[in-house]
């Protein structure tokens, strides 16, 4: 990569004193007739450094060229200047007081700030893992309600196809009993018959008993002769009749078993149908007892998940209202935090601006360290800013103690420069204002006369240029010269003309 070097030739240069410009010819003309040119007052116990073009006005109020009255004079305008230095500190003191006690204020208001945005952080955070852990609680619950609900729809499905069968079931069994109370209707009509059929067994064994009876009186009276043909008549007569009547009891002993058989195989048959019920009947019992309990323990259940979903609603309205109360705290908490950071901002408007009155003294210390630094570099010092006037234009020094440019290791620059403020919308533009700087003057014997340095000056916008008072050169044999620096610092004064 080639680099090219560009040489830059000025045709005019600025006088070191007046900063008027002259071609390259006439400067060095120029400054040797320069009204500027500070020359030292030829009075023994003067020692002023005064421009040539007042020297003469200067010797003709020179305290040195006078007797004693003049002295007294002097004593006087000096006795002024004492006091008038003396309500400047006095100013300034109360400036001072009053800036610390606004920095108080401000530390006290930061920490209020900072003690409030970290409760509002704690109450946020807090909210926040209450709404987690209420949404958590709320989905939890909607996701057992369904669970528990679609339970419920089975088990209530469920009961119901078992209601349906133990109602066929009850229906069957109440068919099954009506049948069996018919047949034990009829066996309660079969058993008269039954008396009956004793009766005439009864009968049947009285009638054998006869006969038997009959037989052995025959026999005993075989041996008799004369009653032979009467038994011969009533033994053939009592052999017909037995024969008769055992053939009527072998009728009536075959009609009683086929009876008894029947009734036999009616009784087996009930036995059977009677046991087949109760084999029936016995798993329908568990069953619906069983059912039943189910039934039970379902409806506790449900009770338990209606008073959950009761206790949870309570809990969800409770932290509703929780809810609610946090989140008007919180927007109060802003809102506050919001007018405190609107006076923060104020109060930090008004502390930035030092001064409204168009009056700043500026003091440089570590001047020797900012000089060598200055030597390096071609960095501007920043004064703190101030103001014209109240909610008006926002100025502030700007000062390069080894020079800059031309003026470069023989002058002192120092700018007035007007900076974006916070009422530039409602000022007029472009800024013209003009004033004093004055390189204040530090005797250790406060009874001698004070050599100011003052410079006109024109008060420029950024990156905005003039053609004469843009900025003022001090050069460093007069900085360096009677007491402008004093305990390694300097003060720079700076006063806006009122318009």
């Amino acid at each position: 990569m080639s680099t090219t070097t560009t040489k830059v030739k000025f045709n005019k240069s600025s006088c070191y004193y007046c900063n008027e410009w002259f071609e390259n010819n006439d400067i060095e003309s120029h400054i040797a007739d320069c009204g500027q040119i500070l020359v030292k007052c030829s009075n023994s116990g003067c020692g002023v450094y005064v421009a040539l073009k007042d020297m003469d006005r200067h010797l003709n109020r020179c305290p040195a060229g006078f007797g004693e009255v003049v002295a007294t004079q002097q004593q006087v305008a000096t006795g002024d200047k004492i006091r008038e230095l003396e309500l400047e500190i006095v100013g300034l003191r109360a400036t001072l007081n009053e800036e610390i006690r606004q920095r108080l204020a401000l530390i006290t208001d930061l920490g209020q700030l900072k003690k409030r945005t970290q409760l509002g952080d704690e109450w946020t955070a807090k909210v926040g893992d209450v709404l987690n852990a209420l949404k958590k609680c709320i989905n939890e619950e909607t996701d057992s309600r369904c669970v528990d609900v679609e339970r419920c729809k089975l088990d209530i499905n469920r009961l119901m196809r078992e209601y349906e069968r133990i109602e066929a079931w009850r229906l069957e069994l109440t068919t099954r009993f009506n049948r069996v109370e018919g047949m034990a209707g009829k066996e309660g009509e079969e058993k008269p018959k039954d008396a009956k059929l004793v009766m005439v067994e009864s009968r049947l064994n009285y009638l054998q008993t006869e006969v038997e009876n009959l037989k052995e009186e025959q026999k005993r009276g075989g041996g008799e002769g004369l009653q032979q043909p009467v038994g011969d008549m009533l033994k053939g007569k009592s052999e017909a009749a037995i024969e008769e009547l055992e053939s009527k009891m072998q009728t009536v002993d075959m009609v009683l078993e086929d009876h008894h058989n029947s009734i036999r195989i009616f009784q087996d048959e009930v036995r059977k149908q009677m046991f087949e019920l109760r084999g029936e009947i016995d798993p329908m019992r568990l069953v619906i007892q069983e059912q039943l309990d189910k039934q039970a323990k379902l409806d506790y259940e449900l009770k338990g998940v209606l008073n959950t979903v009761n206790e949870t609603e309570d809990v969800s309205e409770k932290l509703q209202k929780t809810l609610e109360k946090y989140r008007r705290e919180t927007y109060y908490t802003k809102q506050s935090l919001d007018d405190l950071q609107v006076h923060l901002q104020h109060q930090e408007k008004l502390v930035v601006i030092q001064n409204t009155e168009g009056h700043l003294i500026w003091r440089i210390d570590q001047f020797d360290k900012r000089f060598k630094e200055s030597q390096q570099s071609e960095f501007m010092l920043k004064s703190p800013m101030f103001s014209n006037r109240p909610f008006g234009y926002t100025l502030r020094l700007e000062a390069s103690l080894n020079g800059i440019g031309t003026w470069r290791g023989r002058n002192m620059i120092v700018g007035l420069v007007v900076v974006n403020g916070f009422y530039d919308n409602l000022l007029e533009w472009p800024c013209v204002l003009s004033g004093t700087i004055t390189l204040r003057d530090q005797p250790e014997d406060r009874s001698k006369p004070k050599v100011d340095y003052s410079r006109t000056i024109v008060a420029r916008r950024k990156h905005q240029s003039y053609d004469k008072n843009q900025n003022i050169h001090i050069p460093h044999q007069v900085l360096r010269s009677e007491h402008y620096i004093r305990n390694d610092a300097i003060f720079l004064e700076v006063r806006i003309d009122q318009q």
